[in-house]
């Protein structure tokens, strides 16, 4: 019951700023939000609120308000620039992850319960004041009983709850959108919740985001350009991580000081060199290089932090993206058309002249103009606008890359604004793509795949054998996929709980009102009454 009425509050506090700010898809559209949203414009300093702001604006203030979570989920639409409108996407890179610390006590008492004994038993010294501060954990400095200096990240407290909370609350919503929205039905806005699910689930899950500091190490253990801090495994749970201790001026700050730390043309050569290593080289990028999560080493070299988002790009991937934008560049069209089709990013009936000649409308505006002007990201956000005309299929991975190298450019013309990005990234992908698509490359994947072959011609026999023994004894059966059944199972349960959701909160209403026309007392009203609206919104929000 106690967790019924704090789903209430919390679901009447997002409905509330909600129709405050003035959503527009869902107060244009829904009739519960339509008369909020009119209900909050009688104060005027909503309405001042509403003349001021952009309904984009609005759109993002209105995350900022509701929480870690929805601040979260709006970080995640950015990487949706396909979709979203310019100006909304724009306002969705704007959203700070930055929160109050919870108090040190409970930060022992975290840490504690995670590794099995009081704080001082791992850490001779431990900072009480943390040195960062999200809406999934915080940062603390500290150092283990062998001398190390460690960074300690410990989970905030009753996060998972209030996460899995919000994310009901947001499959809802975006199950409202999908119901009785449908210009909106093309952002595909339950799928988008169920990735931003998967992905916030990941990072409160510190073992996960320890694997991803491990791999990001490993691949650069002989490379200069970018160093990773050591992960403290005894010392590291799924709500407790301890990594090395990463010394050097945080880029945001590095920015702010002309004359700092070392030459800025090798702090942005050796940012962007590093990026497409972990792209061509590795197939293995780390998708959240903002200015607050790098540092700067006296050598200029690059120190990365935060691992809990990455992203991954299959060799095949690779391949075609490395010959796009290596035809955009040689102003070869017919190849990147071809390129699109050969990778089905495209459907095979697309007309290839006419996707040929919207692929020329994106390039050619770029030539004639210096190299350091051109932006890859741009340029690959601009295709991927072109190619949804065409229905194209959504890359989840190719829109992080993406959202990835905006940043990125951008961080990188900021420390040196003469960055030609391309000049930079050229003998990298030039060298990387001579040893994968050069005889010896494709020597080595021929033997790969000569090697899947045999692997898969050694099982025909005995399928064969088994499908026939099936035939002949009359036991072939069609087979359907648990989550077929799981989904319809769900379904028809869903109908029914809705179905009784709206009987109670009717006959609820219905009792409310014949009180209010009795002329009672309000307390005789006021709890059926609210208990029937918690009904009614739950059934409408399709809440469990």
């Amino acid at each position: 019951m106690l967790n019924a009425f704090r789903n209430l509050s919390r679901l009447f506090a997002i409905y509330n700023i909600l129709v405050r700010h003035r959503v527009g898809p869902l107060a244009d559209n829904i009739l519960l939000f339509r008369i909020g949203a009119w209900m909050a414009a009688w104060r005027p300093s909503v309405r001042r609120h509403r003349r001021e702001n952009s309904p984009a604006a609005r759109l993002r203030m209105a995350l900022e308000e509701l929480g870690p979570t929805f601040i979260k989920f709006g970080q995640a639409l950015s990487t949706r620039m396909d979709t979203l409108p310019d100006e909304v996407g724009l306002e969705m890179k704007k959203l700070q992850d930055s929160v109050p610390p919870f108090p040190y006590e409970q930060v022992e008492e975290i840490v504690q319960e995670s590794l099995g004994a009081p704080i001082d038993t791992y850490y001779s010294e431990f900072n009480k004041e943390p040195v960062a501060s999200a809406s999934i954990a915080q940062v603390h400095k500290a150092m283990t009983r062998d001398g190390r200096e460690v960074a300690v990240k410990v989970i905030r407290p009753n996060a998972a709850s209030q996460v899995e909370a919000d994310i009901r609350i947001l499959t809802s919503l975006a199950r409202l959108i999908d119901t009785y929205i449908p210009d909106l039905r093309r952002l595909r806005a339950v799928k988008v919740v169920d990735e931003f699910a998967e992905t916030i689930r990941n990072e409160m899950d510190f073992t996960v985001e320890a694997s991803h500091a491990q791999q990001f190490r490993e691949n650069f253990k002989d490379d200069d350009t970018l160093q990773v801090p050591e992960v403290i495994w005894p010392l590291t749970t799924p709500k407790v991580l301890t990594l090395g201790w990463i010394s050097g001026t945080p880029v945001s700050e590095y920015l702010r000081d002309p004359d700092a730390g070392p030459d800025r043309k090798i702090v942005a050569e050796n940012m962007i060199s590093a990026f497409f290593n972990q792209v061509f080289r590795d197939g293995y990028f780390h998708a959240d290089q903002h200015p607050g999560n790098m540092f700067v080493k006296p050598t200029g070299a690059i120190a990365i932090v935060d691992f809990g988002m990455v992203g991954q790009v299959p060799l095949q991937t690779r391949l075609w993206l490395a010959e796009m934008l290596k035809g955009f560049l040689m102003r070869d069209y017919r190849k990147v058309a071809q390129i699109h089709l050969d990778a089905e990013y495209i459907p095979p009936e697309t007309d290839i002249e006419l996707f040929e000649e919207a692929c020329r409308q994106v390039g050619e505006p770029i030539f004639g103009r210096p190299l350091k002007e051109i932006s890859i990201a741009k340029l690959l956000g601009q295709m991927f606008k072109v190619t949804e005309r065409f229905q194209m299929e959504v890359q989840p991975q190719l829109l992080l890359l993406q959202k990835t190298m905006f940043t990125l450019e951008g961080v990188g013309r900021e420390v040196h604004p003469d960055l030609n990005m391309w000049q930079l990234a050229e003998p990298l992908v030039r060298a990387w793509m001579k040893e994968h698509m050069g005889p010896k490359g494709k020597m080595r994947r021929a033997k790969r795949d000569m090697q899947d072959l045999t692997h898969v011609a050694g099982y025909l026999p005995r399928l064969l054998h088994s499908g026939l023994e099936r035939l002949a004894h009359d036991r072939m059966h069609i087979r359907l996929h648990p989550d077929f059944l799981k989904n319809l199972e769900n379904r028809v349960d869903s109908g029914f709980r809705r179905q009784a959701t709206s009987i109670t909160g009717g006959l609820l209403f219905l009792g409310a009102s014949v009180l209010i026309a009795a002329e009672v007392s309000p307390l005789m009203y006021v709890p059926p009454l609210t208990l029937s609206i918690y009904y009614l919104l739950k059934n409408a929000l399709n809440i469990r």
